[in-house]
C-alpha cells in the first residue's frame, strides 16, 4: 500500500510522463537552437559570398581603372572630360585661322545639350554646337584649318557639315578670298565623375 494512496505503477507512469515531457521539451529546445544556428550560419555564408563578390568586383574595377588610366588622362588633357571649354575653343579657332593665314573666323556657340550615340545610348555625353564662317583662298584651306583646329587639342569636336560658296571677287586683286565656308560642328564632352580627381 502506498502512503499517498497510489500504486507504484501510477507513480512510475507519472514519472515516465514527466521525463517524456522534459525530453520532448529539451528536444524541441535543442532543435530550435540548432535551427537558429543554421539560419545564422546561412546568413553569415551569404554575407561572406557578397563580400567575396564585392572584393572580386573591386579588383576588376581596379584593373579596368589601371588599364584605361592613360586613355582617361589623355582625354582629360584634350578637354573631353569635364565642363565646357568655351574660352579654349575660341582661342583655338583664332590660333588655327592664324596658322592657315585666314582673314579671320566668325563663330557662334549654342547652348550645351545632351548628345546621344546609337552605339552608346546610356553614355552621359554633352554637345555644344558651333557654327563657323571662314573666308578661303581655295578648298584646301578648309582642311588645313580643321587639321590645325584639331592639333590645338582644346577639345573633341565632330564636324557635322560644311558648305562652300564661291565669292564674287575681282580676279585681278591677289590674296583675296575666293570661297566662303559655313561649317557646323559639335564640341563633345562628358561630365567629370563625382569625386574624380582633376
Amino acid at each position: 500500500m502506498s502512503t499517498a494512496g497510489r500504486s507504484p505503477y501510477t507513480l512510475a507512469a507519472l514519472l515516465l510522463a514527466t521525463v517524456t515531457v522534459a525530453v520532448c521539451a529539451l528536444g524541441w529546445y535543442t532543435y530550435r537552437i540548432a535551427e537558429d544556428g543554421r539560419i545564422a550560419a546561412d546568413r553569415q555564408q551569404r554575407a561572406l559570398e557578397e563580400a567575396r563578390l564585392r572584393y572580386q568586383r573591386s579588383g576588376e574595377e581596379r584593373d579596368l581603372l589601371t588599364r584605361y588610366a592613360p586613355e582617361y588622362r589623355l582625354l582629360d588633357s584634350h578637354g573631353f572630360i569635364g565642363a565646357e571649354q568655351r574660352v579654349n575653343w575660341i582661342d583655338s579657332l583664332r590660333v588655327a585661322s592664324e596658322s592657315v593665314r585666314l582673314p579671320g573666323v566668325q563663330y557662334q556657340i549654342g547652348a550645351q545639350a545632351p548628345y546621344r550615340l546609337p552605339e552608346l545610348p546610356d553614355a552621359p555625353l554633352a554637345q555644344s554646337p558651333m557654327t563657323i564662317e571662314l573666308r578661303l583662298a581655295h578648298e584646301g584651306d578648309l582642311m588645313r584649318f580643321l587639321r590645325a583646329l584639331a592639333a590645338e587639342r582644346a577639345g573633341v569636336f565632330l564636324l557635322n557639315e560644311c558648305t562652300l560658296e564661291r565669292l564674287a571677287t575681282d580676279p585681278v586683286g591677289g590674296g583675296q578670298p575666293n570661297l566662303r565656308a559655313d561649317c557646323e560642328l559639335s564640341w563633345v564632352s562628358v561630365p567629370r565623375p563625382a569625386g574624380a580627381a582633376r
